[in-house]
């Protein structure tokens, strides 16, 4: 009895390590060495070299043989795949927009980045009778409002100069000038969300936050939106839920923070 005991939390231990030596390779470290790996996990160099060598003769790892450098191997993308087929965002953020438009009572919106554009793809709604709803397929410029801004706060520098070029006052409370717009968008990337209230309308106020995708890039951003007079002057809450929302439908896309 005991030596069965023994074999299958040994066998546990042997899974344990062996997924650990997987979750070593990521963006910034799509090849390492045996060295590199048994440093990550913390065995020594021999233990590691044997649970690199089952990987590897399983597929899931492949092995470089001029460098000696790991990566992953056919066996990890074929799971991956498996893993994405059927997979549908609004399917995966619907129960987390309902949680927040529940714990709000206002509506929670999805969009996507497309060609510098935002596009509402889906929508939880406020069930009060005066409430703020965007179109679903709507496009509008990413350097409108807080859905975009919030996006547009992660992109490159030229992504920043082109907004600043495109913007238009739509409302007095659009910010044109380029420093401002600079200066509101470095802000939005140091607290991942933005705010803006009555930008696009003026009985509209929204706050948002970014969506990652699995290579790091921003694909997207999560809202809550309401009439102006409804809009808590003390954004900390809507901000933690759309955060927490936000980070948490960028997981199930395959994003792993830093």
């Amino acid at each position: 009895m005991s030596e069965k005991t023994s074999n299958g939390s040994g066998g546990i231990r042997s899974i344990e390590r062996a997924l650990k030596v997987l979750t070593c390779f990521d963006w910034q470290n799509q090849t390492l060495s045996t060295t590199e790996i048994a440093k990550k996990i913390g065995l020594a160099k021999s233990t590691t070299s044997r649970i690199l060598s089952t990987l590897e003769n399983e597929g899931f790892l492949f092995r470089d043989e001029t460098t000696s450098q790991y990566q992953l191997g056919h066996q990890i993308y074929y799971l991956g795949m498996l893993a994405q087929k059927d997979f549908d965002i609004r399917e995966v953020s619907h129960p987390i927009m309902k949680a927040i438009r529940d714990k709000t009572q206002e509506t929670v919106s999805l969009y996507l980045l497309e060609n510098y554009q935002r596009i509402c793809v889906a929508q939880v709604e406020s069930e009060r009778s005066i409430k703020q709803s965007s179109v679903i397929g709507e496009s509008l410029p990413i350097w409108l409002g807080a859905s975009g801004k919030s996006m547009l706060a992660f992109l490159e520098g030229e992504a920043w100069k082109q907004a600043a070029k495109e913007v238009k006052p739509l409302t007095p409370k659009t910010i044109v000038k380029e420093s401002e717009l600079f200066k509101e968008l470095s802000t939005i990337k140091d607290r991942y969300f933005a705010v803006s209230e009555g930008e696009r309308y003026d009985e509209v106020s929204c706050v948002s936050a970014p969506i990652f995708g699995r290579d790091h890039k921003v694909v997207g951003s999560l809202s809550i939106s309401s009439p102006y007079y409804r809009f808590p002057k003390d954004t900390r809450d809507y901000s933690r839920l759309v955060i927490e929302g936000a980070r948490e439908i960028s997981e199930k896309m395959g994003h792993r923070w830093k």
